[in-house]
């Protein structure tokens, strides 16, 4: 007897069943679904204007029962066996080779081998108008790539990768990959992202395929997908965790070996510097009340979605695991980790096995100083006190508390922190603070700069006393780029929550000087964004982006319009990031510059590469006048592919003028855009909020519905939690978030509330913020 609402089924035999082995056959009738979840049906337009369907399937977490009865939970873990009879014209991926296709007339019966023993979440299912793609490498695994008929060889980069990052893995886990092959197959449109099903990955066919039309970001973005849904391979498929509570042993894990593989085998991307803004993500999101531990109990299918927090649970979780490799040494981190995948191959697993995994590598009581980083949610701020002998030379004193953004923690609770110190260029060392304050560390001389996050490696915050924050900012020229970031990071933040000074961040950014460092450089733009949003509207406004100009000029300058063929691609992103904000803060030049590209690239499509078209329409497209939009509209329309369409489109929704504003949102839900960049359409119209806020709050408000269509319940849940985040200013934020619950998506008070929280504090910090940038600014 079925229950819908525990989600079982109860079968009573007409006799008592005697022990032994049996066989349970069903017969049974299921839904085709048009979201993301179980056995879905895509619909899309190919480039060339032809029509299509593709089914696939998304399991993740608790919707294998969608598509057939099982024991859908991830300690039940089983061989599964598919027989498929689909159209003969189609072709069919599953986990695991075709053993037989017998064709029928229209109709073929496909019959894949049976898989290893898996938790049923990763049973997979594609199917339509496919080709592929393929390779077999030096062990033997054979990979594969599949698309829609007609894209498949811009899968090749993918399948590059897929060799490529599959030899690594097998020697970093010390356990070769045991399926005969590795499918990725690209699903246009459907979910978001992709999943790591056993031998037949799935993406959005954005984040596998890459067009003539792609950029270098694209291409990072497909190198670190297949990386972390690799990584899940083994962390995931191979062990499996025993129940959703320790869902972080899954994409923590596979986060941090994706950041891993991808800095290692693309050394010029400098990928672990990009990291800091993930791991700045999940600081912010962890620096407040509301926060929620890595490891969160699970009690039904709902919690168990809702604990793909990407800034908690991949974030978070990735940083904590970067830190914890730093402190044991990774040979040593090596070593327990493959001595965990031995342990539980083809088995499940949980936080504890790797813990004793790790411990016995080591000789160190990782559950001790794990536990407290994974079971209560915050980080803390290390404040470090320095005093100098007579002769110059400073110990310092450390101490800790929780770090929040406003507010404060009853519980005041501690962490076993590594702390990495490091005086002038000295190597690190570490010192355990695992109490509320140590002092008479030995720290190097007093005129030199110290470092208490050395290597930017740690999850905590740092305030340097007066003096030591005074000696760094007149040697920052001389730190590592890692630690320059770190102290940035850390400045903004302390700014933020009101323990320091703006004119002390400011400071530090002034002293980059000529160095060209791309995270540190953007992680100053965004925040003298953020200002300059404040500062819309107020007296102030103009003389501040005034200084904002001039401290992103000389890099500006720098950097040039023109790419050179030595730019590694953090350079080009910087020059995009800077460039970008100049002219969205009204640089006479920049605005100037942009526009003369502009009308190049529509006499010329081949006049920029697809990297510089981004910069150059977002400045064109915010200052457009209707001729402009309409251009900019043509362009979008004509598209060669759906990377172009999210450019040109984006572009579109950057426009300042209020009545073009209405025009670019109506479009963004417009038949214009094809059924399989539905999802496209939120982040769209989210897009325009930063020109127009109170306008696109309208917007959204009014057609709610029809943007929201094509996302899963729990993906509704997460736009719920980011309403009261993005029109924080759009509205009397009491009125948003009143709205926002109105939507009524069951579970989703406790997400609506992280949202708020945020809003209230980008309301708090604005009236703060806004009179003390001023003062900065003239007191120069």
């Amino acid at each position: 007897m079925p229950n819908d609402t525990t989600q079982r089924t109860t079968l009573t035999t007409r006799a008592t069943l005697t022990p032994g082995r049996h066989v349970l056959a069903l017969a049974y009738r299921g839904k085709m679904e048009t979201e993301p979840q179980g056995l879905f049906r895509q619909d899309y337009v190919a480039p060339g204007g032809k029509h299509g369907t593709m089914i696939s399937t998304q399991f993740e977490s608790t919707d294998a029962r969608r598509m057939f009865p099982a024991w859908d939970e991830p300690a039940f873990r089983a061989t599964y066996q598919l027989s498929a009879v689909l159209p003969a014209a189609w072709t069919t991926v599953s986990n695991m080779p075709i053993v037989s296709r017998v064709v029928h007339g229209a109709t073929a019966t496909t019959t894949f081998g049976r898989t290893p023993k898996m938790s049923s979440y990763l049973v997979v299912l594609s199917a339509g108008d496919l080709a592929h793609v393929d390779g077999v490498d030096a062990n033997g695994t054979r990979h594969e790539v599949w698309a829609v008929r007609g894209q498949e060889q811009n899968g090749r980069y993918a399948l590059a990768n897929s060799e490529q990052i599959l030899a690594a893995y097998d020697a970093y886990f010390g356990y070769k990959f045991p399926l005969p092959k590795l499918s990725s197959i690209a699903v246009p449109g459907g979910f978001l992202g992709a999943m790591e099903n056993w031998g037949g990955i799935t993406y959005n066919d954005q984040a596998l395929l890459l067009p003539p039309t792609a950029t270098i970001g694209q291409k990072q973005e497909v190198y670190a997908t297949q990386a972390h849904e690799m990584a899940h391979q083994w962390f995931g498929d191979l062990v499996t965790m025993g129940w959703w509570d320790d869902l972080w042993l899954n994409e923590s894990f596979a986060s941090w070996m994706a950041a891993r593989q991808t800095d290692r085998a693309n050394p010029s991307w400098l990928w672990w510097q990009g990291q800091d803004a993930d791991k700045e993500r999940a600081m912010s999101a962890d620096a407040r009340l509301t926060s929620h531990p890595i490891q969160q109990h699970v009690a039904n299918e709902l919690e168990a979605e809702a604990a793909f927090d990407s800034d908690i649970t991949y974030a978070k979780g990735q940083a904590f695991l970067r830190m914890t490799e730093a402190y044991l040494g990774p040979a040593t981190f090596q070593k327990g980790i493959q001595t965990y995948i031995q342990a539980r191959k083809f088995s499940n697993a949980t936080g504890t096995d790797l813990w004793n995994a790790l411990s016995a590598a080591s000789g160190k009581d990782v559950a001790a100083y794990a536990n407290r980083w994974i079971f209560q949610a915050g980080f803390p701020l290390v404040t470090v006190t320095a005093s100098c002998d007579s002769a110059g030379n400073r110990t310092i004193a450390l101490a800790q508390s929780r770090f929040l953004l406003a507010g404060n923690d009853e519980k005041n609770p501690s962490w076993e922190i590594p702390v990495g110190i490091a005086s002038g260029s000295a190597v690190p060392h570490y010192t355990m603070l695992d109490a509320r304050e140590r002092g008479g560390i030995p720290a190097g001389r007093c005129d030199e700069p110290l470092r208490a996050n050395a290597g930017d490696l740690g999850f905590y915050r740092v305030q340097y006393d007066a003096q030591t924050l005074a000696t760094n900012q007149r040697h920052f020229g001389e730190l590592p780029d890692d630690d320059k970031i770190a102290m940035l990071d850390d400045q903004w933040a302390l700014v933020q929550a009101g323990k320091a000074q703006l004119g002390t961040y400011l400071a530090l950014a002034k002293a980059m000087g000529g160095d060209t460092d791309a995270r540190a450089w953007t992680q100053i733009a965004q925040t003298l964004a953020v200002i300059e949003r404040d500062e819309r509207g107020t007296p102030g406004h103009d003389a501040f982006t005034a200084y904002g100009r001039e401290i992103l000029a000389p890099i500006a300058a720098t950097l040039g319009w023109d790419p050179k063929p030595s730019d590694a691609p953090p350079v080009i992103e910087l020059r995009h990031t800077v460039l970008g904000e100049l002219g969205q803060w009204g640089d006479p030049a920049a605005i100037a510059e942009a526009k003369k590209r502009f009308a190049a690239f529509v006499r010329d499509r081949s006049s920029l590469t697809p990297d510089d078209q981004g910069v150059v329409l977002t400045i064109v497209g915010s200052v457009a006048d209707q001729a402009t939009f309409d251009q900019l509209h043509a362009l979008a329309k004509s598209a060669h592919d759906e990377a172009e369409m999210r450019r040109f489109y984006g572009a579109l929704m950057d426009v300042r003028d209020p009545k073009l504003a209405e025009q670019a949102m109506q479009i963004a839900i417009s038949s214009e855009i094809p059924a399989q960049a539905a999802q496209m359409k939120l982040f769209l119209v989210f897009g325009a909020a930063n020109a127009n806020p109170a306008q696109t709050y309208a917007f959204v408000k009014a057609h709610a519905s029809a943007l929201m269509a094509s996302y899963s319940v729990m993906d509704r849940v997460f736009i719920a939690q980011a309403i009261p985040d993005v029109f924080w200013d759009a509205a009397p934020l009491d009125e948003v978030i009143a709205w926002d619950k109105s939507l009524a998506l069951p579970g989703s008070d406790a997400y609506i509330a992280r949202g708020a929280e945020r809003g209230r504090f980008s309301v708090a910090l604005k009236e703060r913020i806004v009179p003390e940038a001023d003062r900065a600014i003239s007191a120069r």
